[in-house]
């Protein structure tokens, strides 16, 4: 099992100095943050998923804090 965690370690390793890489050379050949955003907003609505998100944690939380309070 050792042996099994340590490849799967050595490959999710491998993807990240890659992706990295990628992103360095993105840089140096003139890529610029906002702009990568931008379109990936547009193209999967980050943004929506992020107000969604926002949106069910405060839910949750108050949620919990209700059903602690009402413990006491």
């Amino acid at each position: 099992m050792s042996k099994g965690w340590r490849i799967i370690g050595a490959l999710v390793l491998v993807m990240v100095l890659l992706g990295a890489i990628c992103i360095g050379v993105g840089f140096m050949t003139g890529g610029d943050i906002v702009e990568v955003y931008s379109n990936l907003n547009t193209r999967y609505n980050l943004s929506g998923y992020w107000e969604q998100y926002s949106q069910w944690a405060a839910d949750s939380a108050k949620s919990i804090a209700a059903g602690v309070m009402g413990l006491f």
